[in-house]
């Protein structure tokens, strides 16, 4: 059965490649199974067993093991990722289930993964830098897939339970099975989290719901349902340092509030031709977020209530011209409508906490209509036996159509400013070559021309804040140059090395008033990163695999002049980390039947808390441990310490005029103690 995943590399692999292991196989980059070696990118890809290994409590627990990949671990259930870029909260990520995008292009969500079934997963893939021909909009940072597991040949099922030392609780159970040509598959995720700082309480539920159907030799059905939601009180304050260094545990913001529901339902039909694939994936959307931002009450108290639903298909045609020519056109079709609400509040500060608000009233309430229409086309060609080139073109036209439900405001003096109604579209064409090259059996080096690009949000557009000009926000435009080496010396070593350079034009940026703390997003020239980004795996002996990631980021401003008088053009981007690392050693003794022992080192390099680069937070180093041992086939129990000595460290910073140094506390040692059950 293929669901989407179809098999099928154009020649024979050279003989030391034909042996990869599955994590050298990767379905992100054009939504069929390809080798790792054959795409002119750098990717990372986590397996199910790792995945069962890990048992991430958060995307950081994982995500963080490739390379150039960090997860800022905000609290509870939040997040935010980096990948060459640096620490923001920007729409420059695309975050895809089974290939299919979570959220509409503009209605983006920070904390993506949140709604995301990642610990019942099957595989997580990254892709790094600009997304591929068959990736629009959103891809600029790079792709985040998560594909979800099959159902069984035979029935089976699981149940795990953990809790921590800090009123962390976990259920996760599943139950499959396959039954003639009809399978099925049901994962539940339930967290309770009483939160390690006040008032941080978060409860969240995760459904994932498979069924697929054999339909016939060459037709595979393959329907999955994923049902969300979370609850959460306050995310937990940023702090002074002083605060931060000697009282992390307190929240100066405890009336913020969270609350998500989400549904999504796709269904990924494969038809498998003569010479080639038919895909087909029509799928629907429904979000809702309800919050109280908590960086906000400064200078804009507010909360808003924000829901989305969309419906669309992805289809995609592969056709295998010849033993050595692969070409593949599809077009992407989404139509999506949603509304906003926005409560000015009037908050209620004593001693420095927030401790209650009334309502003032409404400050936004829109509706938008958005449709978008992507055709595009990838060729592959197996030049030589060792040369393969690969190109790609798409293009993407995108529509808002807004309604504003209060009157009209637009004067930069005001606070809230309100578009009238109207229409704004946007369409780009983005093309990308790359090509890999086999040196030797062993050895394989890479090199790709890549251009993204992002429209702005609804809320860029239609929430703007001071900005009476907002509908005339032009679209981030990336240009991407990568090359790299990746492969095996010997049997026991295996490695990637990549290096990136990538220009972003139109950069969405903020910029914060340092006398009044508002903050207003602007098309603002030029942004420059570049990075080297290295993964090393050594199996020293049987059972002792040492394994490490790091990447050197710099991330700059080529041109950024958002007043008058003040120029930061070649200042660092504030909060870049200079450096990630990550450095595991994991033992497994045959005691242990099959379990394992593994320390883990992070590193995070200092960075500058503002853009005129006069505050710097220090960054941090983390060391982490986890096990666990097979006491029969159907029992595991595990363990695992996060933060084994108890380091103060911040997870995000920000430093203007107006709020002063701000840092958010990390989570400090945490025991984790869970039992798994398989039957």
């Amino acid at each position: 059965m293929s669901f989407g995943i179809a098999m099928g590399a154009l020649v024979a692999a050279p003989a030391a490649q034909a042996e990869d292991r599955v994590e050298d196989v990767t379905v992100t980059a054009i939504r069929e199974e390809i080798r790792r070696f054959d795409m002119p990118e750098s990717t990372g890809v986590l397996g199910e067993e790792i995945i069962e290994e890990l048992r991430p409590t958060h995307p950081a627990d994982i995500l963080e093991r490739i390379a150039g990949v960090h997860q800022v671990w905000l609290a509870g259930d939040h997040h935010t990722t980096v990948i060459r870029q640096p620490i923001n909260f920007n729409p420059v990520y695309l975050y895809l289930e089974n290939g299919v995008p979570t959220r509409s292009t503009g209605f983006f969500e920070t904390n993506a993964l949140y709604d995301v079934n990642i610990p019942q997963a099957a595989r997580v893939e990254v892709t790094k830098g600009p997304g591929t021909a068959l990736y629009g909009s959103d891809a600029i940072g790079g792709v985040i897939n998560v594909i979800t597991r099959l159902p069984t040949e035979e029935t089976t099922g699981s149940i795990s339970i953990e809790g921590s030392s800090r009123e962390y609780y976990r259920a996760l159970a599943s139950v499959s099975g396959t039954s003639g040509k009809h399978g099925f598959r049901a994962d539940i995720n339930l967290v309770k989290d009483e939160g390690w700082r006040d008032n941080t309480e978060s409860d969240r539920q995760l459904g994932t719901f498979t069924w697929t159907i054999a339909a016939s030799d060459r037709v595979n059905i393959r329907n999955v349902l994923l049902l969300a939601k979370v609850d959460q009180e306050s995310s937990g304050s940023n702090l002074s340092r002083d605060d931060w260094r000697n009282n992390p545990t307190i929240n100066r913001i405890p009336i913020s509030t969270r609350a998500v529901e989400s549904v999504r339902f796709h269904s990924l039909i494969d038809i498998e031709t003569d010479n080639g694939l038919i895909s087909l994936t029509p799928y629907f959307r429904y979000n809702r977020v309800e919050l109280m931002p908590f960086f906000a009450l400064g200078f804009d108290p507010h909360q808003y209530d924000a829901r989305g639903q969309s419906i669309g298909v992805l289809a995609k045609y592969r056709h295998d011209l010849s033993e050595t020519l692969r070409v593949i056109v599809g077009v992407d079709v989404d139509y999506s409508w949603g509304s906003r609400v926005d409560e000015q509040i009037d908050p209620v500060r004593v001693d420095g906490f927030y401790e209650s608000f009334t309502v003032v009233g409404d400050v936004y309430d829109f509706n938008v209509d958005f449709i978008s229409l992507s055709p595009y086309a990838h060729v592959e060609w197996q030049a030589t036996e060792r040369l393969r080139l690969t190109a790609g073109l798409r293009f993407d036209y995108a529509k808002y159509d807004y309604t504003n439900n209060l009157s009209v405001v637009l004067d930069p003096t005001e606070r809230h400013n309100r578009p009238a109604d109207q229409s704004v579209s946007f369409d780009r064409v983005t093309p990308k070559v790359g090509f890999t090259y086999d040196l030797t059996d062993d050895l394989n080096a890479f090199a790709s021309y890549r251009q993204g690009f992002r429209i702005p949000t609804v809320a860029q557009l239609f929430r703007p804040g001071r900005n009476a000009e907002s509908t005339g926000l032009a679209p981030v435009k990336a240009e991407s140059f990568e090359v790299g080496f990746r492969g095996n010396i010997g049997e026991r070593i295996r490695f990637e090395i990549a290096g990136y350079l990538q220009t972003n034009d139109d950069d969405i940026l903020v910029f914060t008033d340092n006398a009044s703390g508002v903050r207003q997003i602007e098309n603002s020239g030029k942004t420059r990163h570049k990075g080297l980004e290295v993964s090393v795996d050594i199996t020293i002996t049987d059972t002792l695999l040492f394994s490490a990631a790091y990447a050197r980021n710099d991330h700059t401003f080529r041109e950024w002049m958002p007043r008058t008088g003040v120029d930061l053009s070649g200042n660092v981007i504030n909060r870049s980390p200079k450096d990630v690392a990550n450095v595991r050693l994991a033992w497994r003794p045959e005691w242990l039947n099959g379990g394992r022992f593994e320390i883990e080192y992070q590193h995070l390099g200092s960075y500058f808390l503002d853009d005129n680069n006069t505050r710097t937070y220090e960054g941090h180093d983390l060391v982490h441990l986890r096990g666990n041992i097979k006491v029969k086939e159907s029992l595991d129990l595990y363990a695992r310490v996060h933060n084994l000595f108890n380091s103060r460290y911040a997870t995000n910073g920000r430093f203007n005029g107006f709020v002063g140094e701000e840092l958010k506390p990390g989570q400090p040692r945490t025991v984790f103690l869970g039992a798994a059950v398989n039957f």
